[in-house]
């Protein structure tokens, strides 16, 4: 990250304006270090070489985990694919309520992939709506998840459109550690990319969807949504299946991948996102092409793919690749008590005597009882939101429509209220009147006259 110099004319004499990024004042401040501070830069400058440094690669997948996108990721990320630590590689899922099926969120925290929230409703954030979706779809991956909600620590808005300042403030105060939100559009596939970084100086980059946050938010990270550069080198993406060019088969879908995994490899080996939905492996070709690509990652031994939070421990301690194998938050013991702590409630099922059937009858009556929770807790909302409009609206308590009231006359002819301003008007109603009376007093005549009285 370079200063930026301008020119200036005052009164005559040429004078340099030397404008400081927020990344090089936050690097020349001596007081942002990790790990509760990093500061934003397009280059490590870590105490440890380049060929000591791991090239970490992040998957991030959004929206709904059914039954459709499980099988994918079961195929990408089975547990026989180890980093060369040993342990399985990891990705992270950005989960939305609506769809989702919970079971598939607990399977896949119990193989050690990252759960994070990606609201309720997965509708546009605001300043009303933002700390409640982001206060129950960590509450859902929780409850109806299984997942500790301590270990939940990352949010993603849909749609990629941030709020502003309230954004940071409200997801530090519900215990988030991070977002990835914010985007950074790369040109050429030769333009550098940011690291994830604190918001200790703000968000210092050129704001792509407004509005973003200005002031420092000491200590809450961000991790950019960096664009990958398409197959043709022509155009950004902002995610993998995002691109105007999408590759039209496998060899340029995978090619595609390799190249702008090597515009990280072979020059700053930045921590390297890719970022997108399971609808680019409906096509077949693609979802070739990413498991070949993962396959080559794997014979790399200094590539590890990790999930967004095991990303950002590395970044708070930098270890060089040799010390990997001891680095704590990279460790895979724990998925070890996960899964046997799995079993053990299985067992504990068992040596209760109930047979399969007793048992999906259980899982049914807890699903009734949380579904009727939920009824209950939209009910009151309605019946508070009601009371709310009643209190601060007296348009609810008028009646809809009411009569026009006739004028006043002390003729017992009737005044029609269209001809009550007309000068001689009663006249006119007194013709009309008789008008329509004679055609009865013709009709009574022609009777009496037929009937021979």
């Amino acid at each position: 990250m370079k200063t930026v110099l301008f020119f200036v004319a005052l009164c005559g004499t040429l004078s340099v304006v030397e404008l400081i990024s927020p990344c090089v004042k936050c690097q020349n401040d001596q007081s942002c270090k990790p790990p509760n501070c990093f500061c934003c830069r397009d280059e490590l400058n870590l105490p440890i070489p380049l060929s000591e440094t791991p090239q970490i690669v992040f998957f991030t997948f959004d929206d709904a985990l059914t039954d459709a996108a499980s099988k994918f990721y079961r195929k990408l990320f089975n547990e026989t694919r180890m980093n060369p630590n040993g342990c399985p590689i990891s990705m992270t899922l950005f989960i939305s309520h609506q769809d989702t099926i919970y079971r598939n969120v607990n399977d896949f925290y119990k193989r050690g992939m990252e759960i994070a929230s990606h609201s309720v409703t997965h509708s546009h954030m605001s300043t009303s709506n933002f700390m409640e979706e982001a206060k129950k779809q960590k509450r859902n991956l929780a409850k109806l998840g299984g997942i500790p909600e301590n270990e939940i620590v990352g949010w993603r808005s849909p749609f990629l459109e941030p709020i502003g300042d309230m954004q940071p403030d409200k997801l530090k105060e519900l215990g988030y550690v991070y977002d990835a939100t914010l985007t950074y559009s790369k040109r050429k596939l030769s333009d550098k990319a940011p690291t994830p970084f604190t918001l200790d100086f703000g968000w210092p980059y050129d704001c792509k969807v407004k509005p973003c946050p200005k002031r420092h938010h000491a200590g809450f990270w961000e991790v950019p949504v960096v664009s990958l550069m398409d197959y043709k080198h022509k155009y950004d993406c902002v995610y993998v299946d995002g691109c105007n060019n999408p590759p039209p088969n496998e060899a340029s879908a995978y090619q595609f991948l390799m190249d702008n995994f090597n515009s990280y490899y072979t020059t700053s080996r930045v921590p390297f996102g890719i970022n997108m939905h399971s609808s680019w492996f409906y096509i077949a070709d693609r979802l070739n092409a990413m498991d070949r690509f993962i396959n080559t990652l794997l014979k790399m031994d200094d590539v590890y793919i990790v999930s967004v939070d095991k990303t950002i421990k590395w970044l708070q301690n930098p270890t060089p690749l040799g010390e990997l194998h001891a680095f704590e938050p990279w460790k895979c013991d724990h998925l070890k008590a996960r899964q046997e702590s799995d079993k053990a409630t299985s067992n504990n099922r068992q040596g209760m005597g109930l047979s399969h059937a007793e048992l999906q009858q259980m899982y049914i009556q807890q699903r009734l009882r949380q579904i009727a929770e939920m009824r209950k807790e939209i009910e009151l909302r309605k019946q508070r939101e009601l009371q709310l409009l009643q209190q601060t609206s007296n348009f609810v308590n008028r009646p809809w429509w009411s009569p026009p009231r006739r004028p006043q006359s002390n003729s017992n002819i009737h005044r029609s209220p269209f001809t009550q301003e007309i000068p001689n008007a009663h006249v006119l109603e007194n013709t009309l009147e008789e008008t329509v009376q004679e055609p009865v007093k013709t009709d009574k005549a022609l009777a009496t006259k037929s009937a021979g009285i």
